[in-house]
């Protein structure tokens, strides 16, 4: 039997990281549904099914990445967790909650393609892009030469 292509739900309040996410999952080859607040969220994960979430630890509202863990773990606990911050004293609890942490910033495409390999072997992701993510937004200037 075939791998099958991950399923990806990603949480962040900030549309442009939840879509260069989304590009960056789909290179690999995953399905990718994203979602801008905790309530969507747990209603993507009650809703369908889905092999591993990104958590934005800090939201624009009151939940954070850590309180949605938690419901998820309750709701949906097959499902792998990996939270993304750019803070550098993650709170312990909030490290503990998921199965993966990565920093903003310090952890790269290469390092978020390994933890997805890590937490869910039995997925088929497709080899990383050379280059490994090319993207341009807008119109590129023509070059001059």
């Amino acid at each position: 039997m075939p791998a099958k292509r991950p399923r990806i739900l990603c949480l962040d309040d900030q549309p442009a990281n939840l879509l260069v996410r989304k590009i960056l999952l789909e290179q690999f080859g995953c399905d990718v549904v994203t979602v801008h607040d905790s309530q969507a969220c747990l209603r993507a994960a009650t809703d369908e099914s889905f092999d591993l979430a990104l958590l934005d630890y800090h939201l624009a509202e009151q939940a954070t990445g850590e309180d949605v863990a938690r419901d998820l773990r309750i709701c949906a606990p097959r499902m792998r967790l990996v939270m993304l911050t750019g803070d550098p004293k993650l709170p312990e609890s909030a490290a503990e909650s998921v199965d993966a942490v990565l920093t903003k910033g310090s952890s790269g495409p290469q390092q978020l393609f390994q933890v997805i390999e890590d937490l869910l072997p039995g997925c088929a992701l497709k080899p990383r892009p050379e280059p490994f993510l090319s993207l341009t937004f807008g119109n590129p200037k023509p070059d001059p030469s």
